[in-house]
């Protein structure tokens, strides 16, 4: 029997069966032509080089029995299928209710061709040792059939049985899949890649790259698998997987995407992922993802950075978006640390020996560093394109854990010139660099002076007092610019307005600026400073855990507050160093001036003389930078050099404000 006469000896109802089962995919029962076999003949008695087509039931003692849809008779051989070189099954359960159709292949030379060629296809594993069996409509095949044929030809040449095997089996392809090859011919042929729903399985091959845009910047993964889901939105899930990061070691995670039924045919650049070989600016693409994985991989670790545009957190099943410029910190361990809720599983890569050793090491030494260094597994080139386009830190100006995307993150450029012409007591400027600076270097686990109790007063607390608008926080800021270190400024409304929310807000808060060794600012800090009440009890507690955390802070605190005078007597004695500021002289007005204009694009025209002008006025430092803002603009919109009478004029409108203020002149609402 061949393949044409078992064709030819089905009915008209079973005149492609295979074709009825991969178009459609239903689960609806098959008409089976009900015949008994009656002749002994007919039952093969060595192997066959024939397709069979066959029902699988159960009998009325609930064993499974092996039927031919054609009239066969029983010599009591139960596998006695299995003597013919393809099987085409169909599966039913005890019910008698239609499970499956499949295709059984049994010549051990073909099961061994397709363990070798068919590698990691996700649905389809091969065994050769085993019994080889495919699911219709066998999408493996339909994907490894030149492999297959190219591959088999060329091992088979010298086997003529095995050859013919392996055409049977090319045959069933061609005819199971021969519309679905049709689709894929058109799809290829033409440039603007049309595919209809039916067949669109057939463009995201398992193990292909495919390509989207997430937030707008562009991704690539590696295709896993795809199957089709008729719920009560229809559509095509493909599963992925791309490289990333969590702290510890790179490896892969999962996602799936869904493509919606569509009627008629679609271009691939119309659907919201698609192969990217067929991109019509696939070779840019893939050049951009290399250079953004590459990037990625240098992102590893912790690393001070500078920030700009978009960053994301997921809320789901959407992002929360949030628009930032400033400092950050990538950091994927320590993300997972403080925020335990947003972890991931990493698949492990196939990655080197020492990376493999290294993190066994720190398994079983309960998490202990073994080595100065961290190593990373080595990405490949096909793993750099795939990398996540985030990265995961904590954003100093939002102060919320994020995902950042690369392409917006930039070296930080430290301004060390902000120290210098900060406006202070040299001896004064001196000492608090000097203080700072080697708490910095020491880090917070060095050895160093230190209190009798370990671990006990091993921070840097710096209060600044005086009057607004002299340099208290500018001093913070340009310190944490001189020792490259970001700064984390919060107020009395971000710690909370009892001592449980205080205790927690400020607990996290040291935690995470200790962690990263950031400069920590407390602006206008007078009530956890302020002198304890026994009429107040809220207020005696909060001040009571500010003392108790304050105590066994281990990093850099800057504190300013205008009323040091009423400072509860506790604090003095956990105050490392005081700076007093006082309202500015003329000659302090006269160099902040300077060093406001020299900062205006485009330079200024104001000689020395007329600088000496404006420090006559009784100014702060912070009214000097807002009239040169001011009056900068101005000129801007003018298209005019920022000079002397924009100034004056400004200043004029200051100290017009004040005298209102003060309440010298009335003023007409």
């Amino acid at each position: 029997m061949s393949l044409d006469t078992v064709e030819q000896n089905q009915g008209p109802s079973e005149a492609n069966p295979v074709t009825q089962e991969t178009t459609q995919e239903t689960q609806q029962e098959p008409e089976v032509a009900k015949q008994e076999p009656d002749n002994e003949d007919q039952k093969p008695k060595e192997m066959k080089s024939e397709l069979a087509l066959l029902d699988k039931k159960y009998d009325s003692d609930g064993h499974k029995v092996y039927r031919l849809r054609e009239a066969r008779t029983d010599d009591g051989n139960a596998d006695w299928w299995k003597l013919y070189a393809l099987t085409e099954t169909r599966h039913y359960e005890e019910s008698g209710r239609f499970k499956c159709t499949r295709l059984h292949v049994n010549p051990q030379p073909l099961k061994q061709l397709l363990e070798d060629v068919i590698v990691g296809f996700p649905y389809d594993p091969v065994d050769a040792q085993q019994d080889v069996d495919f699911d219709l409509p066998a999408y493996c095949l339909f994907f490894y059939r030149k492999e297959l044929e190219e591959v088999g030809t060329e091992r088979f040449k010298d086997d003529e049985v095995s050859l013919g095997h392996l055409k049977l089996l090319i045959d069933w392809i061609d005819r199971v899949h021969e519309e679905t090859f049709r689709a894929s011919q058109r799809f290829h042929s033409n440039s603007q890649r049309p595919i209809s729903y039916e067949y669109l399985w057939t463009v995201f091959r398992p193990g292909s790259l495919v390509y989207n845009r997430v937030q707008g910047h562009p991704r690539a993964y590696k295709v896993r698998g795809f199957w089709y889901e008729n719920d009560d939105e229809a559509c095509l899930a493909v599963r992925v997987k791309f490289v990333d990061y969590d702290g510890e070691k790179f490896g892969t995670r999962k996602d799936v995407f869904r493509v919606p039924k569509y009627s008629g045919v679609m271009r691939a650049e119309d659907l919201n992922i698609m192969p990217l070989d067929f991109h019509s600016d696939a070779a840019a693409i893939r050049a951009q993802l290399l250079e953004r994985g590459h990037r990625f991989e240098k992102l590893a670790g912790q690393h001070f950075m500078q920030y700009s545009g978009v960053a994301v957190k997921r809320s789901s099943p959407k992002y929360d978006r949030f628009s930032l410029s400033g400092r950050i910190v990538v950091d994927g361990r320590n993300y997972q640390r403080f925020e335990p809720d947003e972890d991931f599983e990493l698949e492990d890569l196939p990655g080197t020996e020492a990376a493999k050793r290294q993190r066994v090491m720190r398994k079983y030494n309960e998490g202990i560093d073994t080595s100065d260094e961290t190593i990373y597994d080595e990405l490949s080139e096909e793993d750099l394109v795939v990398t996540n386009s985030t990265v995961r830190g904590f954003a100093f100006s939002t102060k919320k854990f994020l995902e950042f995307f690369v392409d917006n993150i930039s070296p930080i450029k430290w301004d060390e010139s902000c120290f210098e012409q900060l406006v202070l007591n040299p001896t004064t400027k001196k000492t608090v660099r000097a203080m700072v600076s080697m708490h910095a270097r020491r880090g917070q686990d060095q050895p160093g002076f230190d209190d009798i109790v370990e671990g006990k007063g091993k921070g840097l607390v710096m209060v600044l007092h005086g009057p607004p608008g002299v340099g208290k926080t500018l001093t913070a800021e340009s310190v944490a610019e001189a020792v490259h270190r970001p700064l984390y400024m919060v107020s009395a409304g971000d710690l909370g307005t009892d001592s449980y929310t205080l205790e927690m807000s400020l607990g996290r808060i040291m935690d995470i600026t200790s962690t990263w060794g950031a400069v920590l600012l407390i602006d206008e800090a007078d009530i956890f400073l302020a002198r304890r009440d026994l009429s107040d009890l809220q207020r005696n507690a909060m001040v009571t855990v500010f003392l108790r955390v304050l105590e066994y802070y281990r990093g850099i605190l800057f504190l300013t507050t205008n009323r040091v005078g009423t400072f509860d007597d506790a604090f003095t004695s956990r105050i490392h160093v005081p700076l007093r500021y006082s309202n500015l002289n003329e000659d302090s007005r006269r160099t902040i001036w300077r060093n406001f204009c020299n900062r205006v694009p485009g330079g200024v025209d104001v000689s020395d003389k007329e600088l000496d002008e404006l420090a006559k006025r009784e100014l702060n430092g912070r009214q000097i930078k807002n009239i040169v803002k001011a009056a900068e603009s101005l000129a801007a919109f003018d298209g005019h050099k920022l000079d002397y009478a924009q100034l004056q004029a400004f200043t004029q409108v200051q100290g017009e404000f004040e005298r209102d203020w003060m309440g010298f002149v009335g003023v007409d609402e």
